[in-house]
């Protein structure tokens, strides 16, 4: 995912799970974005550049 100019920022001790795409779009919930499970979980999309820069500036906290 590197290679092909994917961001990826691992993070201790946090539940969160989102991806932003493109500076607006947002993937976020409990569902697990880079494996396959059969659980049931959940995520919802949203196309915010509001909320994808909240999300992105809170990665540096």
């Amino acid at each position: 995912m590197q290679v092909a100019g994917v961001s990826l920022v691992f993070k201790s001790n946090i539940h969160q799970k989102y991806a932003v795409i493109d500076q607006r779009i947002v993937w976020y919930g409990s569902i697990n974005l880079l494996s396959f499970g059969s659980a049931e979980e959940s995520i919802m999309r949203l196309d915010s550049p509001n909320i994808a820069n909240e999300l992105v500036m809170s990665m540096d906290k």
